[in-house]
């Protein structure tokens, strides 16, 4: 038996044994996050499991589309009486934004190798493609029925870690997964993409607009960096909104290796973001500055001038280009 598989009984085992249950996701969530918890909240739920879904952060708009997000309640798990604690891509009391998880037996389900492995249970699979993937197979392990709306989740998330089954990370398994789901769950993929990809509204287009006027191309047209402003928001009456697409414009431009998308979230405090392909890893980039991720996508969080950021980024990927 495989440690995935191992893994995935376990996580089961424990949560047939359980009353209540809550599940939280990580910080600043993203589709992956919100689709998988999503999921796994109408899974418990089929289950006739007390379960409660805690965030800290709202996602934006328009992973607000989402079926079930309304379930989602925004506050501390801490000091409210849980069986298990599930924490989707946010492992740590860092990751997750929630304090005291000492107190509870936790689960970390995630695919970044990077992840601590610091849960009671931690089902960490890096050639997962997205945890949607893990929640599909936990699914199928508790046998309880896809419904659409479960179906739904799941597809949005391993579709938006994907990158719509473009990015480096899809593999035979993902698309398997994304082919059951919609064979089983009675939705189309046009109907998932309509709400991840094609809901813009008209404010968005307007900041892609802006943070495009950004775009800076180094090292011989290598290396692509644009910014995002927290002025943009202000100027644009919008509060906060998904991103992703703004680096896959940059990281479409012909010759480009390697992206960088700095995020302004703080008075001289960015999360950076960093895509690359072929032979750059960018979870090497983002390791020197004390981040994680994937091979191909990772990311870090800097405190400094955001100039000598792009210098010192530059620096390090200057290596692995040679």
């Amino acid at each position: 038996m495989n440690k995935r598989v191992r893994m995935r009984r376990m996580v089961a085992d424990v949560i047939d044994k359980s009353e209540r249950i809550a599940i939280s996701s990580h910080i600043r969530p993203d589709a992956d996050s919100i689709g998988s918890g999503l999921a796994l909240y109408l899974i418990l739920k089929q289950l006739k499991k007390d379960v409660h879904y805690y965030n800290i952060d709202r996602a934006p708009f328009p992973l607000t589309e989402l079926p079930g997000f309304d379930a989602i309640e925004y506050q501390q798990i801490y000091p409210q009486s849980f069986d298990v604690v599930i924490l989707v891509e946010g492992g740590t009391e860092e990751r997750s934004g929630m304090s005291n998880l000492g107190d509870y037996f936790t689960i970390n389900i995630d695919h970044h190798a990077t992840s601590a492995l610091c849960c009671d249970l931690n089902w960490v699979i890096p050639d997962a493609s997205a945890a949607g993937e893990l929640i599909y197979e936990l699914a199928l392990e508790l046998g309880i029925q896809l419904t659409r709306d479960i179906g739904f989740n799941l597809f949005a998330a391993i579709s938006s870690d994907t990158g719509s089954f473009k990015y480096s990370n899809t593999s035979a398994r993902a698309l398997r997964i994304a082919a059951q789901l919609v064979k089983k769950c009675h939705f189309t993929p046009v109907e998932v993409s309509d709400v991840l990809f094609y809901s813009n509204h008209i404010e968005k287009v307007r900041m892609i607009q802006r943070v495009l006027s950004t775009l800076e191309l180094h090292l011989n047209q290598k290396v692509a960096m644009i910014d995002f402003r927290r002025e943009f928001l202000r100027r644009l009456a919008l509060k906060d909104i998904e991103t992703e697409d703004v680096i896959s414009i940059a990281r479409s431009i012909r010759g480009v290796e390697v992206t960088l998308f700095f995020k302004e979230i703080g008075d001289n405090y960015y999360r950076i973001s960093i895509r690359s392909r072929g032979e750059v890893s960018s979870q090497e980039v983002a390791k020197v500055f004390k981040g994680g991720g994937h091979t191909h996508a990772a990311g870090f969080f800097y405190r400094g001038n955001i100039e000598a950021a792009k210098l010192e980024i530059l620096d390090v990927i200057r290596e692995q280009l040679k």
